[in-house]
């Protein structure tokens, strides 16, 4: 049985047809996937939420809950995390990526391409001390990092209006036409932004040095800017993902992005929309842990869901997003995750 926030029953519920046809995916097939550009378009946004202590189970559950996806044969580019050699939750786990690939063979899609530009490493030895080139052949998913591409592979986005000093440089495959599947993790970042999800996933798609502004520091223009939140979510405004897939089976609660405190959420995310996924993830990060300093701010003030909201990059609030699940567990996590999407909490003192 499907429910909606725990209550099939419950006023607004949805059913799985419908998640699919609101979130361009599910049932109404590959046209529709063209069209959404994962903004809210004054619906709920649907998130498909699964809970098992069993990670295969949460994420089979999921992948249910989307219903049937067709990508129409076309190639799809995956972005992983993979910023430094750390186990998950710092880096996509194997099994994650493992069940993701063949779920989305089954979605009639063509060649999968991961592709990263690691932050704490070069991605093509990140990669090897993961051992992923391995895993890699045996999913016949073919590996691109994202430094090792050509100058002429490269193309700048000026960004107007953003916080960028003179926008950025990303791979020329990176606009809204592209078939891009986000893995992301959870968890919280000490070198800023707050947290770390769909939103800062994307921060792996920048380069670091500038190819067409050559030997330009991107990074250290991000790191070193009090703005940093906002510009994190400037840069997506460049693309889109089709389809976002939050494993917070574990997180951390503080430290990140490659080490920290750990909790186990047991829970996985799903949605075409990458504010919406990313409010979730910002709301179980609180229901974790007691010791967030940003606790006080409402989840929809972070600066990184502010700014992608001003950008109308997704939902805008709390009943902008619609939690479907499968279970009970899963239903009582979604109205935990609700309240705490609703609340204005006041700063201390």
């Amino acid at each position: 049985m499907i429910r909606s926030s725990g209550f099939c029953h419950r006023p607004g519920a949805i059913t799985r047809r419908e998640f699919g046809a609101r979130t361009g995916l599910g049932f109404a097939g590959f046209a529709l996937s063209l069209g959404r550009g994962s903004a809210w378009e004054e619906e709920p946004s649907p998130v498909a939420l699964a809970r098992n202590p069993d990670r295969s189970a949460s994420l089979k559950t999921a992948f249910q809950l989307l219903g049937r996806i067709d990508f129409g044969g076309r190639d799809l580019y995956l972005k992983g995390n993979f910023n430094s050699p750390d186990p998950f939750p710092a880096t996509t786990h194997p099994d994650t990526l493992n069940a993701v690939v063949s779920f989305l063979r089954t979605c009639n899609c063509g060649k999968l391409t991961l592709v990263e530009r690691s932050g704490m490493g070069i991605t093509s030895d990140v990669w090897a001390r993961l051992g992923l080139p391995d895993l890699a052949r045996r999913l016949d998913v073919t590996l691109m990092a994202l430094e090792d591409l050509p100058d002429n592979e490269w193309q700048k986005e000026e960004l107007p209006g953003s916080n960028w000093k003179t926008g950025v440089e990303v791979p020329r495959f990176l606009n809204r036409d592209a078939f891009l599947v986000q893995i992301c993790n959870l968890k919280t970042h000490r070198f800023g932004g707050v947290f770390s999800a769909s939103l800062k996933n994307s921060i792996g798609l920048v380069a670091k040095y500038g190819r067409i502004k050559p030997g330009y520091n991107y990074m250290k223009e991000l790191h070193a800017s009090p703005q940093q939140g906002a510009m994190i979510a400037e840069v997506n405004q460049i693309y889109a993902p089709r389809l976002v897939i939050m494993d917070a089976t574990q997180v951390f609660t503080s430290g990140g992005p490659e080490t920290g405190e750990l909790a186990s959420p047991e829970a996985v995310l799903a949605s075409s929309d990458r504010v919406a996924i990313d409010a979730a993830g910002v709301a179980l990060l609180q229901l974790s842990t007691t010791g967030d300093p940003q606790k006080w701010r409402s989840v929809f003030e972070q600066d990184q869901l502010k700014r992608a909201i001003e950008l109308k990059l997704g939902a805008p609030n709390a009943e902008a997003i619609r939690f479907v699940t499968a279970d009970v567990r899963a239903s009582r996590l979604a109205l935990q995750l609700e309240a705490i999407l609703q609340e204005t909490p006041k700063k201390p003192g």
